[in-house]
């Protein structure tokens, strides 16, 4: 080809790059416009900041509050509700798209590390923080409303920046689209102008090929060291140059016209037959032939199969040459070459074998491990580890050593060592609270050589275990704490009566006949009265052994229970004359299914708890209704009352509220009661107020035909 033709497609060619080009530069301006159109509003991140720092000033001002000793009439003031508030704005800022506008202006890391304060200091806000503290972590408050004011200030400021460069960059790429337009229409012409040249030099081309092709098959007969031969699609010969003569030792008139399978048994082959067909459809193929010369020898022959167009004829074109030094000397290198590649292979397949072994190991154990080169460059990791929670989330992009580490960095029990620079890594052992009631030992450990190991183990079960076991030992304080009381209190109960009985019958045994009748009667009454609050004594202790025993019995049967109450009242205003007794009951008889005499030391509890516990003129209210099919008995009392506090403990063995210091009791018997509830399928419930007095309910199940036949 002349310089002329070169000149002349290199500029086709420059006029389609052009073209091509001022498309794809139009396309992409205008993609460029419509993705900057779709990018997220700046004022949105402008008011998701604004609302985080309005949070830390509603935080910082809570803590002053708090310092100040002011009380919260509402809770939402309080600084346990505003710092969760901050921390979820905080933590919204951070992990939405306003984090990496923060980034931008280089305060991210400082706003990382106030949300790990804040979440490290939250247990601390809930608990009863002390003025110093709360006004400490005021100003830290306030240093990050300050924080978030000046982001607010550069972010304004940017989207300031930002509109006058769009406005800028729109009106650029309106004249750049212009120019474009301009160009892909001049180079259009231009490859108009020059398709119909091509068509009148095309004319001209197929008269200078016939005449080349006349020239090629003179210089094709003149080659004598290679053989070439074309052939047509029925693979009949129609070309066969002196060097296939000396090669095949086949002269020219005996081949041309004939088909080249039936010539030498080289072209019968199946290969060789398919490279030659495939040839003449537009394949090429090269391959090698080892056979025999005629002269008996061994040898490789080299054949390369062309496809050739010559008039608008579809041919083929092969040129063979003789190859057999070059095929020795390559079978003699393969040989050696196999014998490298099976010590290599062995070698390798030991090495394989000691490896798959080892990542199986790693792989399969019940711990997550991970190794590092000395850069922090991450060199191995388990799925184990790949898959733990903080990782899973946080490293999305290519893990490394700090990348890694600071995933852990907000967890319970993390330290300043997980946010260390990629190069002062350090060995570390933490037990880390990676999410509610799960716990692992991150360990990192430098061996020698540089690399970096990390093994993540799961420590939940010991952790649990731990707290199991705390619990228990805490419990058992608790009820060792309380029998001890228990005791305490059950010696001194005894010792009151014990102390009347002694007195009353060393009295009876000095005066002996000079007691008159009446004083007699007197020490009687004493007697007898501390007899039956030891019989109570007793029996209270003894229900409570028969309950922990299992060995109560349950003995259900119709019963009225306006009756049973009624009798009890009746014993009660005889044995506390000084009280007002007030019933209330329906006018019918109201039937229950339960136990009575079980029922009967339920109502004798609370009505005696009542009397004993509403001072020197106790008024007590029984009252007994009908819902559906329940039925209701209440105890109700202006005593001292319970305190709020110690309401969910007043059913508690052995506990008494602190209002009833000074009053005779052991503790048992509403636990007694509402375990005879609990026995019915039902529960006691209370209501009470210090100072104000308690109402105590409950209900039993009313009878029917059915319970009634079961009963008898």
């Amino acid at each position: 080809m002349s310089w002329r033709s070169y000149r002349t497609a290199l500029i086709t060619l420059v006029a389609i790059a052009s073209m091509v080009a001022c498309l794809v530069f139009t396309v992409a301006r205008l993609l460029e416009v419509e993705n900057d159109l779709r990018t997220e509003d700046t004022h949105t991140n402008l008011w998701q900041i604004t609302q985080t720092q309005y949070e830390a000033t509603l935080f910082a001002e809570s803590l002053a509050r708090e310092a100040a000793g002011e009380p919260f009439s509402d809770p939402e003031q309080a600084p346990d509700f505003r710092i969760a508030i901050l921390i979820s704005r905080l933590s919204v800022l951070l992990e939405g798209p306003q984090g990496r506008l923060v980034e931008q202006f280089g305060q991210l890391g400082d706003l990382k590390r106030a949300y790990l304060q804040l979440t490290l200091a939250e247990p601390l806000v809930r608990e009863h923080l002390v003025p110093q503290a709360a006004l400490q972590m005021r100003g830290e408050a306030r240093t990050l409303a300050q924080d978030l004011r000046d982001v607010a200030n550069k972010v304004m400021l940017l989207n300031r920046e930002q509109g006058a460069a769009k406005r800028s960059m729109y009106l650029r790429v309106v004249f750049e689209s212009l120019a474009f337009v301009i160009g892909i229409v001049l180079s259009a012409s231009f490859l108009l102008l020059r398709l119909f040249k091509g068509v009148h030099e095309a004319t001209q081309a197929k008269r200078l090929l016939r005449q080349e092709q006349e020239l090629s098959d003179l210089v094709i007969n003149n080659i004598s060291n290679q053989g070439i031969i074309i052939f047509d699609e029925q693979l009949s010969c129609l070309l066969w140059n002196p060097g296939m003569e000396g090669l095949l030792g086949l002269n020219p008139d005996n081949t041309v016209g004939h088909n080249l399978q039936s010539l030498a048994p080289i072209f019968a082959k199946p290969n060789i037959v398919r490279s030659l067909t495939e040839a003449i459809y537009g394949t090429s193929a090269i391959l090698e032939d080892e056979g025999h010369s005629p002269e008996g020898q061994e040898r490789c022959l080299e054949i390369n199969c062309f496809p050739l167009h010559i008039a608008e004829r579809r041919l083929g074109i092969a040129f063979i040459r003789d190859i057999t030094e070059q095929w020795a000397a390559r079978k003699q290198a393969e040989r050696q070459n196999f014998d490298l590649e099976i010590k290599v292979q062995q070698r390798t397949a030991a090495l394989l074998q000691a490896e798959r072994r080892l990542i199986a190991a790693i792989e399969t154990a019940p711990d997550g491990f991970a190794a590092f080169d000395w850069t922090g460059k991450l060199l191995f990791a388990n799925e184990k580890i790949r898959s733990a929670e903080p990782v899973m989330v946080w490293c999305a992009e290519e893990m490394t050593l700090s990348i890694f580490l600071r995933c852990f960095a907000m967890c319970e029990g993390a330290d300043e060592r997980l946010l260390a620079r990629d190069d002062q890594f350090e060995d570390i052992e933490l037990d880390l609270l990676i999410r509610a009631d799960q716990w692992a030992h991150l360990s990192v450990a430098t061996v020698d050589g540089g690399t970096i190991f990390v093994r993540l183990t799961d420590i939940s079960g010991y952790k649990q275990a731990a707290r199991a076991l705390q619990s228990a030992l805490d419990r058992e304080r608790e009820t060792t704490g309380a029998y001890r009381n228990f005791v305490s209190m059950v010696s001194h109960q005894f010792r009151t009566p014990l102390a009347i009985l002694d007195s009353s019958a060393q009295r009876i045994l000095r005066r002996g006949q000079a007691m008159t009748e009446e004083e007699l009667v007197v020490r009687v009454q004493r007697i007898r009265s501390a007899t039956k609050r030891l019989t109570r004594l007793v029996e209270s202790v003894l229900n409570a052994a028969k309950l922990d025993a299992g060995r109560m019995e349950l003995n259900p049967a119709s019963c009225n229970l306006v009756d049973l109450v009624w009798d009890i009242c009746e014993r009660q205003r005889e044995l506390s004359s000084h009280a007002e007794i007030r019933f209330d009951a329906p006018g019918a008889s109201v039937q229950v299914y339960c136990d009575s005499m079980l029922i009967e030391q339920v109502v004798i509890n609370l009505l005696s708890n009542a009397v004993k516990y509403s001072g020197e003129n106790p008024v007590v209210e029984v009252k007994i209704w009908m819902d559906g099919s329940r039925a209701f008995c209440s105890v109700r009392d202006w005593g001292i009352g319970i305190p709020a506090d110690e309401l969910s403990r007043i059913f508690d063995r052995f506990y008494r509220a602190r209002t009833a210091t000074g009053i005779a009791g052991t503790g048992i018997g509403l636990n007694f009661a509402q375990k005879i509830m609990h026995l019915h399928g039902g529960e006691i419930q209370v209501e009470s107020y210090e100072a104000a007095g308690s109402l105590f309910t409950f209900d039993l199940p009313t009878s029917n035909v059915d319970q009634s036949q079961q009963a008898a």
